[in-house]
């Protein structure tokens, strides 16, 4: 494989742009009757049989806290994978049983890009915290309504959006706790919308708005403390802004979501998982943060920038210009997975081809990465644990699906692999097979 080159031209370009069911009945969902796939099939049988019936959380394809985060963002960072799954979309899904640092992670990454200046009483003034509620079925709870009066009652949410854009060169960390409580894509339909909208225009990401300019108008008509109940009251530029453009989608802005999987939480739908990416957070490490001092929590002399955690590409064609080569070999890997998944309800489409040409890029860019075909395999192997393999759950899956798909992973994708067998030794007839 030939080198990453950065190419300047590109740059400037983007600059411009920007988932065992017994069920054997149905045996529709298999691709290959012949002879052959029955040999791979047994094949398949029995290296998931060798392998030990573990706990099925034991996976080590999880993120790992660390009591340190170091700052130099490269191919070693203990949250390597995490950090460039942001970069490649700002919204993360991180899962995992009660208590194993789910929303620490998030207030952990809000401390480390916190600047002096917003240092607040010894807290990161760029981290919000909003605990879902079991009883969220619509959007205004999530980004306000307008009372009989004509006056707009603002959320926690749109405050810190509006503080998000008084600091765009600080990453601002918002944290959606135990978000699984409702459905994700009710609540927060706005954003899921919103966010497959944003466009590079003339150098500036834009979006559509959660506050469209019009309403802004309409209820400054009638509540001319408007400005000041939002803490804009000076700031002309600001207001300019929200009565032509609205309020739009931070490109500051990254959205945390914790969920744990148990009986309590939503299904998250494809229209979610299409559009997060899921990390699973580890089994407790009881001695994490007890030989050791934590630094997580404290600020660093030099926060992690913007530039750092924020990526510019928003379309696979503009990582696909930095290694056409290794995109070309991404490319016909999905193509072979989605003959794979041919008549079967979990299919992807561009999104998850544009996440692993993005996520691909951004790695291969990092300090200390090979560019090599076993490393576009083990980059490829962690986009389909975040966003192939958790759409794969329920009754619609049959045994010669994972059978098909183990035979796909087993030779390049280790961590899909050893998933793909926790998820067939954990079926059984009253849940099917399931990622969770």
């Amino acid at each position: 494989m030939e080198e990453i080159t950065a190419n300047e031209r590109v740059i400037s370009r983007i600059r411009e742009r920007h988932f065992r069911i017994w069920n054997m009945k149905n045996d529709t969902m298999g691709l290959n009757n012949n002879k052959q796939s029955d040999s791979n099939s047994k094949s398949v049988n029995d290296l998931a049989n060798s392998q030990e019936k573990k706990t099925r959380k034991k996976s080590t394809s999880k993120a790992f806290l660390n009591s340190t985060f170091p700052t130099l963002l490269d191919f070693k960072h203990p949250y390597r994978q995490i950090l460039m799954a942001i970069k490649t979309k700002p919204f993360l899904i991180m899962t995992g049983i009660c208590g194993t640092g789910k929303s620490r992670f998030a207030r952990t990454l809000a401390y480390q890009t916190c600047p002096k200046n917003l240092q607040e009483g010894g807290q990161p003034g760029n981290f919000q915290m909003i605990a879902v509620q079991s009883d969220w079925h619509t959007s205004v709870e999530v980004i306000g309504w307008t009372n009989l009066q004509g006056i707009y009652q603002f959320t926690p949410f749109i405050h810190f959006l509006i503080k998000a854009w008084k600091h765009p060169n600080t990453p601002f960390i918002l944290c959606l706790d135990e978000m699984n409580l409702s459905k994700v894509e009710m609540y927060f339909a706005d954003f899921l919308s919103i966010i497959e909208s944003r466009l590079w225009v003339r150098g500036e990401l834009t979006s559509d708005a959660f506050i469209p300019a019009s309403q802004f108008r309409s209820c400054l008509e009638v509540d001319p403390d408007l400005w000041a109940k939002i803490g804009i009251k000076i700031d002309e530029r600001m207001q300019q802004r929200f009565l032509t453009k609205g309020l739009t989608l931070p490109p500051n802005l990254i959205v945390i979501g914790t969920a744990n999987m148990d009986d309590a939480g939503k299904k998250f739908s494809m229209k979610v998982l299409d559009r997060a990416s899921i990390i699973e957070m580890p089994d407790v490490d009881f001695y994490n943060g007890i030989k050791s001092s934590d630094t997580d929590l404290k600020f660093p002399d030099v926060p992690i920038s913007l530039d750092q955690i924020s990526g510019l590409m928003l379309y696979g064609r503009e990582a696909y210009e930095f290694f056409p080569k290794n995109g070309d070999l991404i490319i016909s890997e999905l193509c072979a997975l989605d003959k794979i998944l041919l008549e079967t309800p979990f299919r992807f489409g561009y999104r998850l081809r544009d996440a692993a040409l993005i996520y691909c890029s951004h790695n291969f860019n990092l300090p200390g990465s090979t560019n090599n075909k076993e490393s576009v395999y083990k980059y490829l192997d962690e986009v389909l644990l975040m966003k192939m393999l958790p759409r794969i759950s329920g009754f619609s899956v049959t045994e010669k699906l994972i059978d098909n798909l183990l035979c796909f992973t087993k030779n390049k994708y280790p961590l899909s692999f050893k998933r793909l067998t926790l998820m067939k030794n954990g079926a059984n007839e009253y849940t099917g097979f399931s990622f969770w």
